[in-house]
């Protein structure tokens, strides 16, 4: 056994707990100044302070945890955000429940746990002595899931790392993301047989549930759709609570207008590709865009839904978004408001890239290829940046955990602790790996 599996072995309780009490801070953003997300950061200094590690905190937009004393600086960014609870959960979402081998809790995933991984590689290092030519800034935020005002504070207020990578993705190396736009909609007109009409919580997520409340001439009714709820990146094995809400709805007694308006929130919803709406496009680096209806609610009378769309990274939203409005004005809404957020993409070629690919290599033994992909992480916004790790493999039905429970943003969020364990050794190898890079010019 090695060095590092002696010092992981004895840490493993540590780790654990020091996830735990992460996951125990509902830390859902709700803005700057937000009390549970200043918990979360001031649970993670505890932990810089209880190791004897450096730390800095930045006007509440996050933290920042330092080892090394190199002119360059590599940085790793982190979250310590979380989307809200949605969904039925078996294990109660704010308290960490260990079961086989798996840590399950709000955040295990996404990214409290990787978080804590990529945290005790820096200590490991700085306690074995294996930075010598880069200084490590970990730096964690907390309004990540909505809107990531957290690291454009900082990127605007502060030196960026020379190079930096994100842990909040997956294994080998992610050089680049989908271009994300988020679009809202609003009937013209109020949807008078409507008492009551939600689905979703955050656009970003697929809805588990949705809801109506309408007037027909038989009497007040109501309606439910259910769904399995999933990553809005990632609508395969998701089924959209909107999507079957309408379905339902369209088989009641409608007016004209609410049913042109229900027609479009089943074409938006029925498939995660935009196909109904028609904005379906694709490319080789990419894939499919994808589309989620992710938010749906009644506003003094008027429907209004949020529509997340991630576009390949060849492709303009001038593309789509002409058609994705004359599709909605033609079944009674007006596109209240649109974000942009360009794709991003880094060469496979890039040297940075190439020494993050044989640290994962070199670690795992396995041979892969860099990717891209449609979830949104801070590297979008950091210059010199791609996403690194830690997502692996995992066997939900090993902990008994049914379709739709396991993954981030969904129920039941769960974790191997083998994979938080592997993740600690990939990102060890890689700084020490970057360090000599460093030390020898920068050349792979």
């Amino acid at each position: 056994m090695d060095e590092l599996s002696v010092w992981l072995q004895d840490k493993e309780g540590q780790i654990i707990e020091d996830i735990g009490g992460l996951v125990a801070i509902p830390s859902v953003d709700k803005g700057l100044g937000c009390e549970e997300c200043r918990q979360a950061m001031e649970q993670m200094a505890s932990y810089a302070r209880r190791d004897g590690m450096e730390y800095a905190a930045y006007e509440g937009y996050c933290l920042s945890i330092t080892a090394g004393n190199g002119e360059k600086e590599i940085g790793i960014w982190n979250h310590l955000d979380v989307v809200p609870a949605q969904g039925e959960w078996m294990y109660p979402p704010f308290s960490l429940h260990r079961k086989k081998g798996y840590l399950i809790g709000r955040g295990v995933q996404d990214n409290k746990g990787p978080a804590v991984a990529a945290y005790y590689a820096v200590r490991y290092c700085k306690e074995n002595g294996g930075l010598k030519n880069i200084r490590v800034r970990q730096i964690l935020g907390v309004m990540e899931e909505t809107g990531m005002e957290d690291v454009k504070y900082y990127a605007n207020h502060h030196r960026a790392p020379d190079y930096s990578f994100v842990a909040d993705s997956g294994f080998p190396v992610c050089c680049g993301e989908k271009g994300i736009c988020r679009v809202e909609l609003e009937t013209e007109e109020v949807m008078e047989q409507f008492t009551r009409l939600e689905g979703g919580t955050v656009c970003n997520s697929v809805p588990e549930s949705a809801q109506a409340q309408l007037m027909l001439s038989a009497g007040k009714a109501e309606v439910h759709g259910e769904g399995i709820s999933g990553h809005a990146a990632d609508p395969e094995n998701t089924v959209n609570a909107i999507g079957i809400l309408a379905d339902r709805l369209l088989k009641e007694k409608l007016g004209e207008t609410q049913r042109r308006a229900v027609s479009f929130l089943q074409a938006a919803a029925s498939d995660g590709y935009g196909v109904g709406l028609g904005i379906s496009c694709e490319d080789e680096l990419s894939g499919r865009l994808t589309c989620n209806a992710g938010v749906l609610r009644l506003r003094e009378g008027h429907i209004r839904l949020v529509l997340d769309i991630r576009y390949p990274v060849t492709v303009k939203s001038s593309r789509f978004l002409p058609i994705l409005e004359e599709k909605a004005k033609q079944a009674g809404y007006r596109v209240e408001s649109v974000q942009d957020n360009l794709p991003y993409y880094r060469s496979k070629d890039d040297a940075f890239v190439g020494v993050l690919m044989d640290a994962w290599s070199a670690e795992t033994g396995r041979e892969g290829e860099p990717f891209v992909m449609g979830g949104g992480t801070y590297a979008r916004h950091i210059p010199n940046a791609v996403a690194f790790g830690p997502g692996m493999e995992r066997d939900y039905g090993a902990i008994g955990l049914p379709e739709g429970h396991g993954n981030c943003h969904c129920a039941d969020e769960a974790e191997a602790v083998d994979n938080l364990k592997c993740a600690v050794r990939i990102y060890v190898r890689a700084l020490k790996m970057l360090d000599e890079w460093v030390g020898t010019g920068g050349k792979a």
